[in-house]
């Protein structure tokens, strides 16, 4: 009954779309923060458009906590996440954390639509999305990296 119970390893998931890989930049700060206070945990990074949906989902399954990043399109999300998201939705996966980041040109919409799926989708928000208005600067760098090592803690 494991995969209808609250399953979960020691790994965190990691999850992006990108445009011009800034959102991917991100992402990847995030690992190196969670890397500088728990060189145990197994840590996950996809590219959503790049890698086969259902290995993320099952890593998704397996994780403690999931982050979602999604550069903001048209208002909105890019359709690779949206998709991933819809299933993680109807999956109903419990015991998972989660979070968003991403990279946006006027609005700043991506985060805060995934923000409130994964909270529809029953995961407990760990701290704020990060987001940066089109490439990541060295403070955005700086702040995913924060976050990564502030999450470790959080994601128990």
């Amino acid at each position: 009954m494991e995969w209808a119970s609250a399953y979960k390893e020691n790994q965190i998931t990691i999850v992006y779309e990108t445009m011009y890989n800034g959102t991917r930049s991100i992402g990847e700060s995030i690992v190196k923060g969670i890397n500088s206070e728990d060189q145990v945990v197994d840590i996950k990074l996809y590219n959503i458009a790049t890698n086969d949906l259902n290995d993320i989902i099952t890593e998704i399954f397996k994780s403690k906590a999931v982050f979602i990043g999604s550069p903001t399109v048209n208002n909105g999300i890019m359709s690779h996440t949206a998709g991933l998201l819809e299933m993680v939705k109807g999956l109903k996966f419990k015991g998972k954390k989660g979070a968003a980041f991403g990279c946006f040109g006027w609005s700043d919409a991506s985060t805060k639509i995934i923000m409130n799926l994964l909270k529809e989708s029953g995961f407990e928000i760990v701290g704020e999305s990060i987001s940066c208005n089109w490439g990541p600067d060295e403070d955005a760098m700086q702040r995913a990296f924060d976050f990564g090592r502030s999450v470790v803690s959080k994601s128990e």
